[in-house]
């Protein structure tokens, strides 16, 4: 064991989270507000440990960005929902569970700007080897209305291509690059719930 790795880890994200895009992270914020004024909804999702920033995420606009000055920001993490995600992907084509799960809750009413929040490392592979679900959310997302925040690392992936904001974290290179982009996902998840409280600046 040595503590080279963990220099290099620290010294990777701390690079890559000076370098975050702001006027990414400000657009993702626009488009939450937007749901929060508007009544809308959030739904975040992710794959693998992705799934728990996806939760973790969607607690925080719950909880965090409460403010009895503002609405409540109506949040949903479609994979807390295990039980019907595995009788989607039990039932029909896996791929599809997702955006399956998204279906009660877009267009959550007509006059409401909704938003779909994808955490991937990889973003999604083009071919569809990987991450499929997130992919055939987004594009759901995006028949329902909404708009696709995809938060990504690597090269964005699929879900970058189909997203309004893409927030990337580029680290390409493991084995930081799984650790890291997902210790900064987590930070840009709590950023954004920032923005979004009163204290926060917008």
């Amino acid at each position: 064991m040595s503590m080279a790795s963990i220099t290099a880890l620290r010294d990777a994200v701390a690079a890559v989270t000076a370098d975050l895009d702001t006027a990414a992270l400000d657009a993702a914020v626009r488009v939450l507000a937007a749901c929060r004024a508007t009544g809308g909804v959030v739904l975040s999702a992710g794959l693998g440990g992705s799934s728990s920033t996806a939760s973790h995420f969607a607690a925080d606009l719950t909880k965090f960005t409460r403010s009895p000055r503002q609405p409540h920001l109506r949040s949903v993490a479609l994979l807390d929902n295990i039980a019907c995600h595995t009788a989607w992907t039990n039932d029909d084509d896996p791929g599809l569970a997702l955006a399956h799960l998204a279906e009660p809750w877009l267009p959550s009413h007509p006059d409401a700007q909704d938003a779909v929040v994808l955490f991937s490392v990889h973003g999604g592979a083009r071919d569809g080897s990987v991450s499929r679900g997130l992919v055939e959310l987004a594009a759901y997302a995006h028949k329902q209305g909404a708009m696709v925040i995809a938060v990504t690392g690597f090269d964005g992936g699929a879900t970058s291509d189909l997203a309004d904001v893409h927030i990337n974290v580029p680290l390409r290179r493991e084995p930081l690059a799984t650790p890291g982009i997902e210790s900064v996902h987590l930070l840009v998840a709590h950023a954004l719930c920032l923005a979004l409280t009163d204290g926060g600046s917008r």
